[in-house]
């Protein structure tokens, strides 16, 4: 169950990569990296898809000799591993340089699989199973086991150039997310490298007595982990910024909520404050557009509705919040001043509005940035909502005299 579910995942995510880079090679199809970069997924998902229970006999019924899905996703994984290191060789070189080692590398896997599938019709496996244990029944055969040692030395080679090339490029690069994208498929070549050790294990276990063979789940798991890693790697420098902005619209949208209890309360008082009229209660969840603005002048109002009401709140509380200026408790303090210009009497709030018309939150906190304005007052709205438990009430406005 746990070996399909992996190739599945493996077979849509590397049929899904191919179908979210193809765009971008359609539009500049002499991008020799992209072109290589889309082989890779395509005979990744080829790999996969074929070998898949479901396909598996289908496949076979068509070829029309035993095992012929065995070839096709060995031959597979031998184009993906030259076009993956095609890509990097390209991304990391000179352009001259780059096309020389290009055609080099071409050259060399074209001879590898030209010799595989010789080899392969040379040993004939005739053993047939699943996929899971097809090449392990045929390993048992010397000449299959000689075979399946050559091919996992030509994917080892291939894959092993890949982790030097990718390792060296991601220490160069400035840019986090093509660098991140860089260590992923350096770490899943590196796994597949793991891969071609256990099965070299596996193959001295099945033929020796004096050895142990591995857990018979190790091989695949290592390296579906690996292809998912590379997949990963390949496509998070286009996906991964996108993360950033959801995780920062996310943040925004958290303090637009965490600041409307206090917003609420002194826009009940001081209701000039807001240049637009606010959403029905029961709609206040629905994040506005462009949720940047309005959560600026969320921070905006509220701080001018703060100096609005500065002069009607208790002497006592100002003085204690001058006192905690730059302490641990300066939002409770200023809670407290808050709630209790609010519960002031109608006189006072009106007298202060009118003193403190035309002036700016800037000269509240003029060395403060928004995102440290946002946080000192979301720590200010969690203080009063507290301060209202604790009373048993919230404030829902102001005495009328």
């Amino acid at each position: 169950m746990l070996y399909t579910l992996f190739s599945w995942a493996c077979a849509i995510a590397t049929l899904a990569a191919l179908l979210y880079r193809l765009p971008a090679l359609l539009s500049n199809p002499r991008n020799l990296a992209l072109s290589a970069l889309c082989a890779y997924f395509l005979f990744n998902s080829i790999a996969y898809f074929v070998d898949l229970d479901v396909f598996r006999g289908h496949f076979t019924a068509l070829l029309g000799f035993p095992n012929a899905t065995t070839i096709v996703v060995q031959v597979s994984v031998v184009i993906l591993t030259a076009a993956q290191q095609i890509t990097v060789v390209n991304l990391t070189l000179p352009p001259l340089e780059a096309k020389r080692a290009t055609r080099w590398l071409a050259a060399g896997f074209g001879v590898a699989i030209a010799v595989l599938v010789l080899f392969f019709v040379s040993v004939h496996p005739h053993k047939e199973a699943n996929a899971q244990e097809a090449i392990y029944l045929n390993l048992q055969d010397p000449g299959y086991a000689l075979y399946f040692t050559y091919y996992l030395a030509v994917c080892a080679a291939g894959r092993f150039q890949t982790v030097v090339f990718a390792f060296r490029y991601a220490r160069t690069i400035p840019e986090f997310w093509l660098r991140l994208g860089m260590w992923l498929v350096a770490g899943g070549s590196a796994l597949i490298l793991v891969y071609c050790g256990v099965r070299y294990w596996q193959i001295a276990a099945l033929h020796t007595t004096a050895i142990v063979g591995p857990w018979k789940s190790l091989f695949w798991l290592i390296a579906d982990t690996g292809t998912l890693m590379q997949i990963v790697g390949w496509t998070i420098p286009l996906w991964g910024p996108r993360l950033e902005m959801i995780g920062r619209w996310l943040d925004g949208y958290r303090s637009y909520l965490q600041l409307a209890p206090l917003w609420q309360a002194v826009y009940r008082a001081a209701p000039a404050i807001a240049l637009e009229n606010p959403s029905a209660r029961r709609f206040a969840w629905i994040p506005p557009r462009p949720l940047d603005y309005h959560l600026y002048r969320r921070v905006i109002e509220i701080r001018d509705a703060e100096l609005m009401l500065r002069q009607a709140a208790d002497p006592i509380a100002l003085h204690r919040l001058d006192q905690a200026q730059g302490l641990p408790h300066e939002a409770l303090c200023e809670a407290v001043v808050l709630r209790s210009a609010l519960r002031a009497d109608l006189g006072a709030l009106q007298r202060a509005d009118a003193s403190q018309q035309g002036r700016s939150v800037r000269q509240r906190t003029p060395d403060l940035g928004l995102r440290q304005e946002i946080a000192t007052l979301i720590r200010v709205s969690r203080a009063f909502q507290a301060l209202d438990e604790r009373v048993g009430a919230p404030t829902t406005g102001f005495r009328q005299g």
